[in-house]
């Protein structure tokens, strides 16, 4: 209660409301991996992660052990490539079995994995509880679009034995649960029953994608993605990291790329992993500036206020300077009408608004620099004419929130909002790009998405490795590289306040029992 206390006390400075977005299905697995322009239907967005699977009730009839879904259209079973720039290349033969069984094998890192996920309760260790990986649910997506969920393993051994035998094609992660979720039918008695299945505790998580920045981005939409748009991202990811760190004093961080189009966060700090659903519905909300357009839906919207909250004002920091530097020049944002338009009806005054609109027509057609540079000069000179009322106040944020508005990050918040919502884990391999999912460096400014290995790419580097007479093993691959980001960037930390957290406990155990008296945690 301590922590939702604490969260609604920061939250209620500066807590949104989110209109909440449709999940669309998950799409089939690829079989065959093609290098080409997406499909018609890969336009949509793969949102939802199985929300119709996220267990928004405890019931075990909520949903089967195993599930299928109709399989798309012919033809939506290639490879894509995540940037125009690189459509030109030849097919790529992949055969999901043998490739993926080799993955699994000698590639996929099990056991930085499980140790992660075991919060040190994989260790000899007296306060170490040997049931906790048992009770953790893993989801398996299997060619056919055919879903298994809750499985749970107790090791990396047993994970990675039943990973060569059902070769998923997607690996998705859920909550921690009271009992081993195989058992679940025998706990589930109604309200006021002792037999309830539920979770205990979850990794708080957040999801960003590139499709939220289809109405901001001029290079690409949908599912594709390219050098021009992708510091989208870079900005988000530092915003957001700065912002659990300071605001809500969080350590632990686990930044992923998702394979395709966007980045998932995973915060595993204990206090986080057991925040209740309101707790996690206020963090998510708390960053949650842009609310769409309105009912025209020309003029975008954005919650911020004038002065700005502390959290706002020190990204806008960031973000000014990438708006300036990087943005306008790259995305040439107010060189074509259908951009610019809506820029200029985030100007709230109409005279103001045709002023910059007359400037614009004398600047030079393809420098937006110059022309924001216009749109500024002319409204801070009508904000200082205005003496007062509710054109100052409007003019006084007006410039901040045409920036938020467009490059602040856009986050999924339904996806953070639920203990029990799945979510795709580090290091498996995504089905339309053969890309694996790596873990990032929040600080790494120059993170390529384009140059993430595939899993071709893997097994073509062990096998160069094998024939010089090397180890085989994902270290002598570029796995090598994304397991030493993961260690480096988040698991050495959390490994060890780990192990003093059990440390701890277990003195304050051997205190109690000297002492012959109650234990007090």
């Amino acid at each position: 209660m301590a922590e939702i206390r604490c969260v609604r006390n920061v939250v209620s400075f500066f807590c949104h409301s989110r209109f909440a977005r449709d999940s669309k299905k998950a799409r089939v697995p690829s079989v065959q991996f093609e290098l080409g322009t997406p499909s018609a239907h890969d336009r949509h967005r793969e949102k939802g992660r199985h929300s119709s699977e996220n267990m928004a009730t405890t019931s075990p009839s909520a949903m089967d052990h195993v599930s299928k879904k109709p399989k798309l259209a012919d033809g939506e079973d290639a490879m894509d490539v995540d940037d125009k720039e690189n459509r030109k290349i030849a097919k790529v033969a992949f055969d999901h079995e043998t490739h993926m069984r080799i993955y699994y094998d000698s590639l996929f890192p099990a056991e930085s994995m499980m140790k992660w996920l075991a919060y040190g309760n994989d260790l000899k260790h007296p306060q170490a509880d040997a049931g906790f990986m048992q009770r953790r649910e893993f989801c398996f997506t299997l060619p056919g679009d055919v879903f298994v969920r809750y499985q749970s393993f107790k090791d990396d051994k047993e994970l990675r034995k039943e990973l060569k035998s059902k070769l998923p094609s997607k690996i998705d992660i859920g909550p921690v649960f009271n009992v081993d979720p195989s058992k679940r039918l025998a706990y589930s008695g109604g309200a006021g029953s002792d037999r309830v299945f539920a979770p205990t505790e979850r990794e708080f998580v957040m999801d960003i994608d590139m499709t939220d920045y289809d109405d901001v981005r001029t290079c690409c939409s949908a599912a594709d993605i390219c050098h021009k748009c992708w510091p989208l991202m870079d900005v988000a990811v530092k915003v957001i990291d700065k912002g659990l760190r300071e605001d809500f004093g969080f350590n632990h961080l686990l930044w992923v790329y998702s394979g395709r189009r966007g980045i998932h966060c995973w915060v595993c700090d204990k206090r986080a992993r057991q925040l209740s659903n309101e707790a996690r519905a206020a963090v998510a909300e708390y960053f949650s500036v842009y609310k769409g357009t309105d009912a025209s839906g020309l003029v975008k919207r954005v919650n911020v206020s004038n002065p700005l909250h502390p959290s706002l004002e020190r990204a806008l920091e960031e973000l000014k300077k990438y708006w300036r530097e990087t943005y306008l020049p790259e995305q040439q944002l107010l060189e074509d009408d259908k951009y610019a338009e809506p820029v200029l009806a985030m100007i709230p005054v109409a005279d103001v608004r045709e002023e910059v609109k007359a400037a614009w027509k004398r600047a030079p057609k393809d420098d937006s620099v110059q022309k924001w540079d216009e749109l500024v000069k002319r409204v801070d000179k009508a904000r200082k004419a205005v003496k007062g009322g509710p054109d100052k106040w409007a003019l006084d944020k007006c410039v901040n929130e045409i920036i938020f508005a467009h490059v602040y990050p856009r986050l999924d918040v339904e996806v953070s909002k639920h203990m029990n919502h799945l979510l795709k884990a580090p290091f498996c391999v995504h089905p339309k790009t053969g890309r694996v999912c790596v873990p990032m460096d929040p600080k790494d400014d120059d993170f390529d998405p384009n140059k993430v290995p595939t899993v071709i790419q893997l097994i073509d580097e062990m096998n160069a490795a094998k024939a010089a007479g090397k180890e085989v093993s994902y270290k002598e691959t570029a796995m090598n590289d994304a397991v030493e980001t993961f260690n480096r960037t988040f698991w050495n930390g959390l490994k060890k306040e780990c192990k003093e957290e059990m440390d701890q406990l277990h003195g304050k155990v051997r205190e109690a029992v000297a002492a012959a008296k109650p234990l007090d945690f």
